[in-house]
This record gives structure tokens, C-alpha cells and sequence, in this order.
């Protein structure tokens, strides 16, 4: 009995329950790296208050689509992800740049410090723990939109992202999910955005 136990448990954990392909939405709390208070398009120089917050909150969407089994170990896949992040870190009423060029108004208005970044990534998930499954991406490729923009005006950026996670399902076509990741920007002299958040997912599997 205990030799048949144990041989159910091993074809439980060998067996992958899971669809190959994931449409998932996270919400996550992340930081900035540097806060951003005291920029031109933030807080005007900060003269009537800072927008200094570095911690926030976010709301992401992604697609994860299997490219292949790893060719060393069969049982694990290779994913390629798309991920859409938007991200607010500070949000607070300050003088807004353009009304105090324009005219002279100093007034406070509500400005929000956020990111929106569109993720290009590899996935490598381990796919032979059953219900189970850890990820990492290592490397993947981010584009980014930094609201307001650098002293500069520049509001467009390329960077880096990585990751690491796990899901657990629920049911066949739904698992829930934990993870951490980084994005860093390339960023120009007057601006270079590095984030981190940590969220939880829900997946719907295909």
C-alpha cells in the first residue's frame, strides 16, 4: 500500500496539468529607485510642493506563448512573454509647469508620476511540479513611456526588465501567481527610471 501511495504522488508531480499558453492580469506595489520630485514637468522645480513619492501601486496584462520544450531538460518550456505594466508612484497637487509658463499661474493642480511599459520577454518555465510551476526571465527588452517627462521633454525609452515568479492552479483553466520584477531605463542625462514591483497574478491557461 505504502509502495502504491507513493507511486500515485510521483505520477501526480510528474504530470503537467497545465495548458501551454497564459493570458494573465497582475496588480502589483512597486518603488522607485529615485524619486522624481523636483523636475520641471513634475512639480515645476518643485517651488509649491514636491512630487517626491517613490512608492505606488500597478495594473498589468500579459500573454505568455510557448516557443519549445528546453532541448536539455524536456520537461521545462521556453515562453516568449508580452507584458503591459503601468505603474503611478507619486500623485500629488503641485504647480504645473505648463500654466506657470503660459501664464504665471502657480496654483496646485494634481499631477501623476507614472510608467507604462510594454515587456518583450523570454520565459523559461519549470513545467514538472505539477500544479506547481516557477519562472524566471532573465533578460527581455522593455519600451517606455515616462509621464510626465525629463527636464528634457524626452518621454520615450527602451530598457531592461527581468523577473522571477510562480503559479499554482486552481483549476484547469485558471492559476494564481506571485512575482517579482525590475525594469531599468536607458534613460538620457536628465532621466533614468528604475523600478521594481512585487504583484500577484491570475491566469487564465490555454
Amino acid at each position: 500500500m505504502k509502495r502504491l501511495g507513493l507511486l500515485a504522488v510521483l505520477a501526480i508531480i510528474s504530470t503537467n496539468a497545465f495548458a501551454e499558453g497564459q493570458v494573465f492580469y497582475r496588480y502589483g506595489l512597486s518603488n522607485l529607485n529615485t524619486s522624481r520630485g523636483g523636475q520641471t514637468f513634475t512639480d515645476t522645480g518643485g517651488a509649491n510642493g514636491k512630487n517626491d513619492d517613490k512608492s505606488g501601486h500597478g495594473l498589468g496584462a500579459g500573454l505568455d506563448i510557448k516557443l519549445m520544450n528546453c532541448p536539455l531538460f524536456e520537461s521545462n518550456s521556453l515562453l516568449g512573454e508580452i507584458f503591459v505594466d503601468y505603474n503611478r508612484f507619486s500623485n500629488k497637487k503641485v504647480a504645473n509647469a505648463i500654466d506657470v509658463v503660459v501664464s504665471s499661474d502657480s496654483s496646485k493642480k494634481e499631477v501623476s508620476v507614472s510608467e507604462l511599459a510594454v515587456v518583450v520577454a523570454p520565459k523559461y518555465r519549470f513545467d514538472g511540479l505539477g500544479k506547481f510551476r516557477p519562472w524566471i526571465i532573465p533578460a527581455g527588452l522593455a519600451f517606455m513611456v515616462n509621464s510626465p517627462p525629463s527636464n528634457t521633454t524626452n518621454y520615450l525609452d527602451i530598457g531592461y526588465h527581468a523577473g522571477v515568479g510562480a503559479e499554482y492552479m486552481i483549476v484547469k483553466e485558471l492559476s494564481l501567481g506571485l512575482d517579482y520584477r525590475y525594469t531599468m531605463g536607458s534613460g538620457d542625462p536628465q532621466l533614468k527610471v528604475k523600478y521594481s514591483s512585487f504583484g500577484a497574478n491570475l491566469g487564465i491557461n490555454f
